[in-house]
């Protein structure tokens, strides 16, 4: 059974298993993955084995590089590396920079007794106020 779109977010972290043919060269979509649910079962009848699976999160939108059949898992070589390039290029851009990590300012202030405000000031003023 394949996931929907809506479902995406719910098993972003779960292992991306092909519910059907895909031939090389289609976008991965939602349509193409088997509903999580099942994966445990279709494990433990050896049918296959997750251990290089990558996360559905990971792959729905990535282009297929090869032909991958159906109730195989979506691993790094079936996507043609394209989700470690991805990974790299996002691991670079999170590094954060020495200045930049000193600069982080945050307050704690108690007012009035019933109410707490926390100041935080990264780049942008972020105030946030908690009722007691």
């Amino acid at each position: 059974m394949a996931i929907t779109a809506e479902m995406v977010k719910e098993f972003a972290d779960k292992p991306a298993v092909f519910g059907c043919k895909i031939p090389a060269g289609t976008a991965i979509e939602p349509k193409h993955l088997e509903h999580p649910m099942f994966l445990s079962d279709m494990v433990s009848s050896n049918l296959f084995t997750l251990d290089e699976a990558l996360t559905i999160g990971q792959v729905v939108g990535v282009q297929t590089a090869k032909e991958c059949d159906a109730l195989t898992p979506v691993t790094e070589e079936a996507v043609g590396g394209a989700v470690k390039l991805a990974r790299k290029a996002i691991e670079k851009a999170e590094e954060p920079k020495a200045e930049e990590a000193s600069a982080v300012n945050t307050v704690l202030e108690l007012q009035d007794g019933s109410t707490i405000i926390i100041s935080i000031k990264e780049g942008k003023n972020i105030d946030l106020e908690l009722p007691l």
